[in-house]
């Protein structure tokens, strides 16, 4: 593989079709799968990804719904915010509501991974009367500053991101070999292992310059801007959800990398109890690791089907394995 537009990806299989949403600061970019009419799906990828994340979730996605796979502004193929500008939850909320008002949506489901899921949080902690399902792959609240002791207050916060931002006008993206820049994104991504699947990314991810390749993300999103509440505040959204929720953590996830051993299964009771107004509740462990829905879907795509065609605050348990983390 010589360059990024050799990925042969689901959208030029004739599986999806690419689209284009307008927004205010310019597009959000992404693909559609299956009938508008059906059950909406909004599928939120991780950070420093884009939507080809779930291109081998695609073809095994069930028919009856219709599923909308976005870039996040600043990723992918979506326009970058203006100079100035601050990548953070609220950012995001924001534009998770702009695309459903753009399909016209009453309500709708979520699918996140990593920070999508965490974004899918934010929402439906937000927005609880407009999400009927939420999904989480890997990704849920951000733990590392509670394990750690951190609160962290706004001001902090406000104040180391200024102090980056401003480092930001010396700094030019860093042109290299498609090669090299599939190495660094293998490198930078715990868990991602797969060449092929690094390349799926970078269908997307990079851009070809008359000297080198680039990575395409917005380089305000080379830090983890969107870390912008603690660990107890983002309980605090999780209790706010009614949505049915679904958490699918991979073996060697995220959470086994943030949360030390000791406090894994409080770290899970924590979730679990934070859950609590939700109309339905089911954390899974599954073997793999932060990408396990490029790495195995077929290990979860089940648990996937199962919990978007069960009705809608039925009160049905699914059959499923509880497992702690």
């Amino acid at each position: 593989m010589t360059g990024c537009c050799e990925y042969i990806s689901s959208s030029k299989r004739g599986l999806t079709k690419e689209i284009e949403i307008l927004v205010p600061w310019g597009i959000i970019a992404g693909k559609v799968l299956g009938d508008s009419t059906n059950p909406p799906v909004l599928c939120i990828h991780g950070w420093l990804d884009n939507c080809n994340t779930f291109d081998n979730l695609i073809p095994m996605l069930p028919k009856d719904n219709f599923f909308v796979f976005i870039d996040l502004p600043g990723h992918g193929l979506s326009s970058h915010l203006p100079p100035g500008m601050f990548y953070s939850k609220d950012h995001y909320v924001f534009v998770v509501d702009q695309i459903a008002n753009y399909f016209s949506w009453a309500t709708f489901n979520l699918l996140g991974h990593s920070l999508g899921g965490i974004i899918s949080v934010f929402y439906a902690g937000t927005f609880p009367e407009k999400v009927d399902k939420t999904i989480c792959l890997d990704g849920v609240v951000y733990v590392n500053e509670y394990i750690d002791g951190l609160d962290k207050p706004d001001v902090q916060w406000l104040k180391g991101r200024i102090q980056y931002y401003n480092t930001l006008n010396k700094k030019k993206p860093k042109k290299t070999t498609y090669d090299k820049l599939r190495q660094r994104l293998l490198d930078r991504n715990f868990g991602l292992k797969s060449v092929e699947i690094a390349d799926a990314l970078l269908e997307r991810g990079c851009k070809k310059m008359e000297d080198g390749y680039v990575f395409r993300h917005d380089i305000r999103q080379s830090t983890n801007s969107f870390i912008d509440v603690s660990y107890n505040t983002g309980l605090q959204f999780v209790s706010n959800i009614k949505a049915e929720s679904l958490v699918i953590h991979g073996h060697d996830g995220v959470m086994q990398r943030s949360v030390p051993k000791e406090l894994r299964s409080f770290v899970s009771s924590s979730l679990e109890q934070s859950f609590r107004h939700s109309e339905f509740y089911q954390g899974v462990v599954v073997q793999g690791g932060h990408y396990l829905h490029l790495d195995a879907p077929e290990r979860i795509i089940s648990l996937l089907t199962s919990f978007l065609n069960r009705p809608i605050r039925s009160g049905l348990r699914l059959e499923l394995p509880i497992s702690k983390l």
